[in-house]
């Protein structure tokens, strides 16, 4: 009876370890579906990571370069190079060109023909300057050009393949570029600037970079920058509504923040009045802004005509801290004004000024300069914490480099989202389910709802693409005889002293318009918007908008989630969230009963918080690449 009992024993046990075994084999192979599904996302990141990376630092040494070349042009009009070389078609000796060599009581005729003589020189001085100025006004259009055209390389050199968006962006840029009644309006844009006839030559660059001019033949793109061009609608409302409703729906922001209920970013909206028209008789205001180069990687460079210019750079001693930076440059470059005085030889009403101790004609107020424009300021001026962001950086900001450039190399790329096996499979929401089934804890519960209910919003709004962005600049500073920095604009005269590139972080400085890689979020700005502005319903933009476009639009989620924002249950629960406790404490008397509790604060004043390494909490930038 024992040995029976024995192998009954034996036989119900069978079996037993197989199921360890097949249960050991699913862990397995779903751990390595994880990991293949890990490294193969952590690969490509990498790879757009450095793609995107690449395009910044390539747009920005074009900017650079340009930026240089078109300082050294400036380097030559002020120095005796402009007179002295004869490749600018002058070729003479600065102490005679210009002069008028007479003596008091020569012939009248001789004194007018030496006059005349020094006249033609100055026009040929002038015109000569003014094709240095035409020089410029083609760098400005053509460098940030090959920037781009380059930065596109250095993308597809690092895997990252032609996006359609971009490449639509630019088609569409192209045909207004094209547009008689828009570019080619003189009243909006000069058609020759500087002596530049610079529309045809922009659309052929446009044209080269895409390759073809019709949407079957256009790419060559592979990563966007932001760009306002000519024509580009400005909204706002007429009256003006509280609050500023068209400004916060021209924020792509504001959308990711409603998507992921993001209740901090989104305060001043959720107690607003939602009722009829709440957004407004919204206006168009076009971009008529004519920038006098390129319009893609814009480096913000003006012109002025005078001697002021000179002076400001010279006095501070700017010129000849750019003068010392070039090898030889010292022995073999003098200034302008160390051949010529501030006199003219005659006056205005056209007598001799026998007073003018050089009886040569001062060509400085002739003279056509490139200046920065007020987009080059710096960061105090712009608004930006220096001290603030110090307390992120790995160092402290190099003197001379805490200043918001106008030279931007901004890139962005939006990547279909990565179909790994897992997501696949629905593997780990199918596990997180079992396992929230089995928790007992309702706080794990409540966060999973929340977690689901922000990936459902996400995924309406077109989270099929991740979106990847990169900032980088030229940098360069001025240096004084007693070896003060200052920044590279405060000579306002553009000159040759930026010497590096670097990649900054992504919310530190603005890149101005709209990203070419998301073209619903362009068609919502461009189309969208303008006609909501001429309906009472949201639903009635349908009527008047492009069939392609709207549900362009409509697919990508933007109108549901506005439909969201006016929803008073779901911003019922932003607004308690923020008034709810963060931190508090209870408050006991000695022997130990409780009398009450305390809020210390509530999660509203935490919105700025940054979990520090420390412990406790800081404030922080929006993004950071």
């Amino acid at each position: 009876m024992k040995l029976y009992s024995y192998l009954q024993k034996r036989r119900r046990s069978r079996g037993q370890v197989l199921i360890l075994a097949v249960v050991a084999v699913v862990i397995l192979a779903v751990a390595v579906v994880v990991l293949f599904d890990l490294q193969r996302i952590i690969r490509g990141k990498v790879r757009v990571m450095s793609g995107i990376d690449a395009a910044a630092l390539t747009g920005a040494t074009w900017q650079k370069h340009s930026l240089n070349l078109i300082g050294e042009l400036n380097m030559v009009k002020a120095c005796d190079v402009l007179i002295s070389d004869a490749v600018y078609g002058i070729g003479r000796q600065p102490g005679d060109f210009m002069k008028v060599n007479v003596q008091k009581g020569d012939d009248p005729a001789v004194v007018q023909a030496a006059l005349d003589q020094a006249r033609k020189e100055l026009e040929q001085l002038k015109s000569a300057a003014d094709m240095l100025t035409e020089m410029q006004v083609r760098i400005a259009f053509v460098g940030p050009m090959i920037g781009f055209a380059a930065a596109q390389q250095a993308a597809m050199n690092n895997g990252l393949p032609v996006n359609y968006n971009c490449s639509q962006y630019m088609l569409d840029l192209y045909k207004a570029v094209m547009d008689d009644d828009l570019y080619g309006n003189p009243q909006i844009a000069p058609q020759v600037y500087y002596g530049y006839a610079w529309r045809m030559p922009y659309a052929g660059m446009i044209r080269n970079i895409i390759g073809g001019i019709d949407e079957q033949t256009a790419g060559g793109v592979a990563v966007g920058t932001s760009v306002e061009h000519i024509g580009m609608p400005r909204l706002y409302t007429d009256p003006p509504t509280k609050p500023n409703f068209v400004a916060y729906l021209q924020l792509k922001v504001i959308f990711e923040a409603i998507a992921a209920n993001d209740w901090c970013l989104l305060q001043a909206l959720l107690e607003a009045d939602y009722a009829g028209k709440w957004w407004g008789n919204i206006k168009i205001d076009e971009n008529k802004k004519f920038l006098g180069g390129s319009e893609i990687l814009p480096i913000h460079v003006e012109y002025m005509t005078g001697q002021e210019v000179f002076d400001f750079a010279d006095n501070a001693g700017y010129l000849d801290d750019a003068i010392r930076r070039k090898e030889n440059r010292p022995e073999q470059v003098f200034k302008l004004n160390q051949f010529y005085d501030r006199s003219d030889p005659v006056y205005d009403s056209g007598n001799i000024n026998w007073s003018d101790p050089d009886m040569k004609f001062n060509p400085l107020p002739q003279i056509t300069w490139a200046v920065f424009s007020d987009r080059w300021r710096s960061y105090q001026n712009a608004g930006i914490s220096k001290e603030e962001w110090e307390r992120y950086l790995r160092s402290q900001f190099r003197p001379g480099a805490d200043y918001y450039s106008g030279a931007l190399s901004y890139f962005s790329v939006q990547v279909p989202n990565y179909n790994t096996l897992s997501r696949k499979f629905n593997i780990s929401s199918r596990f997180s389910t079992s396992f929230e089934k089995s928790s007992g804890s309702e706080a794990y519960r409540s966060m999973r709802k929340n977690v689901r209910s922000a990936k459902v919003s996400q995924e309406n709004m077109g989270s099929a693409s991740i979106r990847f962005n990169a900032t980088a600049k030229p940098f360069g500073n001025l240096v004084a005889e007693n070896g003060t920095v200052h920044f590279p604009f405060a000579a306002q005269m553009v000159l040759p002293v930026f010497d590096k590139v670097a990649l900054i972080p992504v919310a530190l400085e603005r890149s101005y318009g709209v990203s070419m890689e998301d073209r619903a979020w362009i068609i919502y700005l461009t189309k969208f918007l303008p006609a909501l502005g001429q309906v009472d319903e949201i639903d009635a933009t349908e009527y008047i908008m492009r069939k392609d476009h709207f549900t362009l639009v409509k697919n990508a989620g933007y109108i549901d989630l506005i439909k969201k924002l006016t929803d008073p249950r779901w911003r019922q629960v932003g607004i308690d969230w923020l008034n709810a406790e963060a931190t508090g404490y209870d408050e006991f008397d000695e022997a130990g009963n409780f009398i009450r509790h305390v809020t210390t604060s509530i999660n509203r004043d935490h919105c700025l918080d940054w979990c520090s390494g420390g412990g406790g909490y800081r404030t922080g930038p929006g993004e950071l690449h």
